[in-house]
C-alpha cells in the first residue's frame, strides 16, 4: 500500500476528470476547444480524440485532434500520452510490435469524443480475450462474453477504468463526452413499480458507472425551451417560443449531474449565453475547486499559556507556540524598512511595520496574543486590513 498523505485540493482544471453529456449539437466539443484556448492559449495543450465514426471537427477551428478507429489505436494513444512514444511501423505502415519511436508532446488534457464510440473498442477486445480463455465456447457478442450474465460488460468496464486511470496517473487531465437520453431510474431497495424519468447518458449501466461513478465531475447540458400552447381542444398545438442552453453542475429530479465540489462551491447550472464559454467555464470550475477547500489552515491552533518572564531576556517559545505560522525566523528573513505614517491613524505599510514591531518586541505575553490573532487567519500574509489594524493597535 501507499503511505497515507493529507490531500490538498488543486485549483487547476487539468486535475479534474470531467464527464460531459448532452443532447447532440449542444457544443460539447466546442467547449473543450474553448477551454484549452482560454486556459493555455495554445491548442497543442489539448487533444480531442475522435472515436470511431465521430467526426466533430470539420467546422471546429484551432483544435488539436486525432482519430482512433480500433482497440490497437486506443492502446497507441495511451502510449503517446503517457510515455510520449508511438509504435514503429514498417515500410507498409504495419505496426512493429514492441518497437517505438519518440513522440514528444505538451498535452495537458485529452478529451474522448464520444465514449459511445469508444466503448465498442473495449467490447471487441473483451470478446477476443474471452475466446482465447474459452476456446471451446467462442462468442461473437459482448452479452455472451466471459460466461454471459453481463460479465462481458463488467470486464470491458473495468478495462476502461484501468485505461483512464493510467492516463490520469501520468498527470494528464481527462474529459469524456457522451450523449443523453431519458431513462427510468429505480432506486435500489425500492418497490418494482417505483421509478422516475431522468436525463442521463445513453450508455448501459456498466459503462455509465465506468465514467459517471469514477470521474470527479458529471456535467449535463440541456436546452430549456419555453413552450406556448396555441389553439384549443384537438386543435391545440405546442410551439417553442424561446430557449436557454444550460450546463448543469448539480443534479435535479429531472437531470442527472453532480460532482465532488463542496456544497455551494459551484452554481446549479451555467447558462450558455455566449458564443465562447471557455473563460467563464474555466473560471467557474477553478473557483469551485478553490471554494471546496476546507479552512483548516485558518483555524487557530492551541497554544500553551505563556509564563511570565523571570528575567529581562526574551523567553524561549514553547513547541506549541512554534506551531503558529508566524515564527520569528519568518521575520528575520525580511529586511523591512520602517515607513512613515500616512495621513490616517495607521502606517501605509502596516504589514512591514508590524513585522518590525514584532521583531523588536520584548513582551512575551503580547507576542503570544499577536500570534493567536494571526493564527485565526493562517499566516501574516493572509491577514486582512482590519486584522492588521487590530494587531497594530495591540502593539503600538
Amino acid at each position: 500500500m501507499e503511505l497515507p498523505v493529507i490531500n490538498k485540493i488543486s485549483t487547476d482544471i487539468k486535475d479534474l476528470t470531467i464527464y460531459l453529456r448532452s443532447i447532440k449539437k449542444f457544443g460539447k466539443s466546442t467547449l473543450f476547444r474553448d477551454t484549452i484556448i482560454a486556459k493555455y492559449g495554445d491548442p497543442c495543450n489539448g487533444l480531442l480524440a475522435q472515436c470511431g465514426k465521430e467526426k466533430g471537427v470539420k467546422l471546429l477551428d484551432n483544435v488539436n485532434s486525432t482519430r482512433i478507429r480500433s482497440y490497437e489505436d486506443v492502446v497507441e494513444l495511451k502510449e503517446y500520452l503517457v510515455h510520449k512514444r508511438l509504435f514503429e511501423r514498417d515500410e507498409k505502415g504495419k505496426v512493429v510490435k514492441g518497437k517505438y519511436v519518440p513522440a514528444p508532446h505538451n498535452i495537458k488534457i485529452v478529451c474522448f469524443d464520444t465514449v459511445d464510440e469508444l466503448v465498442p473498442f473495449f467490447e471487441a477486445e473483451t470478446i477476443r480475450i474471452s475466446n482465447i480463455e474459452n476456446p471451446g465456447k467462442k462468442v461473437k457478442t459482448i452479452n455472451a462474453a466471459m460466461g454471459g450474465y453481463q460479465e462481458g460488460q463488467k470486464y470491458a468496464a473495468n478495462m476502461i477504468k484501468d485505461y483512464l486511470e493510467e492516463i490520469v496517473d501520468a498527470g494528464i487531465g481527462v474529459w469524456a463526452i457522451a450523449h443523453t437520453k431519458f431513462k427510468t431510474i429505480k432506486e435500489k431497495g425500492g418497490l418494482e413499480e417505483d421509478g422516475y424519468q431522468q436525463l442521463t447518458s445513453n450508455l448501459v449501466s456498466a459503462y455509465e458507472a465506468a465514467f459517471g461513478d469514477i470521474f470527479d465531475v458529471t456535467l449535463t447540458g440541456v436546452i430549456d425551451r419555453n413552450v406556448e400552447i396555441r389553439g384549443e381542444g384537438d386543435n391545440a398545438k405546442r410551439y417553442a417560443t424561446d430557449e436557454v442552453r444550460k450546463l448543469y453542475f448539480r443534479g435535479t429530479t429531472l437531470i442527472d449531474a453532480g460532482g465532488r465540489f463542496a456544497d455551494g462551491a459551484v452554481p446549479e447550472y451555467l447558462v450558455f449565453d455566449k458564443g465562447n464559454m471557455g473563460s467563464e467555464f474555466v473560471k467557474t470550475v477553478e473557483e469551485g475547486m478553490e471554494k471546496s477547500k476546507t479552512e483548516l489552515s485558518k483555524r487557530p491552533k492551541a497554544t500553551a499559556p505563556v509564563k511570565a518572564a523571570t528575567t529581562e531576556s526574551t523567553p524561549t517559545p514553547t513547541a506549541q507556540e512554534e506551531e503558529v505560522p508566524f515564527a520569528e525566523d519568518d521575520i528575520d528573513d525580511i529586511d523591512t524598512p520602517v515607513t512613515e505614517e500616512a495621513s490616517s491613524d495607521y502606517p501605509e505599510d502596516l504589514d512591514g511595520v508590524i513585522r518590525t514591531m514584532f521583531k523588536e518586541c520584548k513582551d512575551a505575553d503580547l507576542k503570544a496574543k499577536v500570534k493567536a490573532v494571526i493564527a485565526e487567519y493562517g499566516k501574516l500574509n493572509d491577514v486582512d486590513e482590519d486584522g492588521l489594524k487590530k494587531i497594530y493597535d495591540m502593539m503600538k
